[in-house]
């Protein structure tokens, strides 16, 4: 256990060294702030390259003997902007405020922020990955409370479920989400196209299937679109199956959400958090079919 300031965030930064052993992860180290134009001190920074593309987190240790409060997190967030970071983590030894946390989870910037109680630290997972089919890309955030597996195993791109648990626990016990990309060509140029397609083999899966789409999330981007498939099958087992679509000019992003019934509300916030934040971007492959650093949309 750490017992002073400097214990505490060489302790952590010895966390993220075996969280991610492919990664730079440096401890105390200065940059210039491309805003300020200032040297700024980092307390931790996290730099990898995923799929080609350049990831820079930035870790702030917080040795306080009070909780974190949205001043930190509004303070914190400014530092992040001022040295372009594509994400940034927050460590708390004596946890943090409610709003602190809303100001976090909720942030409509590009940057995400995640807070974490220095005593949950050691249940810290990935939170985010850059899946890719073809020319297709996107960042994709696990939201506050999961984390996203990058295994492409089962015909999925990637899943996310809730922190602390296995990818198989997630999918038989717990809320779980998975990810995959459908490119449009001349066959198929459309939503519609897709929707067709899903639900011939949905009627083929469960009898009695009830399909219906609701109000969700809008981007600038893309055309959003929510649906909700129902059977008995899934009555029996206490589970319900929400596909949100991100529907671009060249592919459909969808993003699939098997929930408990009891936890239906709760984990439909998830799976919207995750269309939200989402970014979409175009792979680029070299000669020999290695991906490039991929080209994304960064939307203000």
């Amino acid at each position: 256990m750490a017992k002073n300031w400097k214990d505490y965030e060489i302790y952590i930064t010895r966390h993220f060294q075996k969280l991610f052993p492919d990664a730079s992860v440096r401890h105390n180290i200065t940059r210039v702030g491309l805003i300020s134009n200032v040297k700024r001190q980092i307390d931790i920074l996290i730099e990898q390259k995923i799929a080609g593309f350049n990831l820079n987190i930035i870790v702030d240790c917080k040795y306080f003997n009070k909780k974190v409060d949205v001043k930190e997190v509004e303070s914190f967030l400014s530092f992040l902007q001022d040295l372009k970071a594509s994400k940034g983590i927050l460590i708390t030894n004596k946890g943090y405020s409610q709003a602190a946390e809303n100001r976090a989870n909720y942030d409509t910037q590009d940057i995400e922020l995640r807070i974490i109680d220095f005593g949950d630290l050691e249940f810290f997972q990935n939170f985010f990955a850059i899946p890719y089919q073809d020319s297709s890309c996107a960042i994709v955030s696990a939201p506050p409370g999961w984390i996203i597996d990058s295994r492409t195993e089962n015909s999925f791109l990637a899943s996310l479920y809730p922190a602390g648990l296995s990818r198989r626990e997630g999918f038989h016990l717990e809320g779980f989400i998975y990810i995959n990309f459908f490119n449009k060509d001349s066959n198929a140029p459309k939503l519609a196209n897709l929707l067709e397609i899903q639900e011939i083999k949905l009627n083929k899966q469960y009898s009695n299937v009830q399909i219906e789409y609701l109000p969700t999330i809008g981007r600038e981007d893309c055309n959003c679109k929510l649906r909700i498939v129902n059977s008995a099958k899934m009555q029996d087992c206490k589970t319900l199956e929400y596909t949100l679509f991100l529907d671009f000019i060249d592919v459909v992003i969808f993003l699939v959400l098997l929930t408990p019934i009891n936890k239906e509300r709760e984990y439909v916030k998830k799976l919207e958090w995750v269309g939200q934040k989402l970014i979409k971007g175009k792979m680029l492959y070299d000669n020999m079919g290695q991906p490039l650093e991929p080209q994304l949309k960064i939307l203000n």
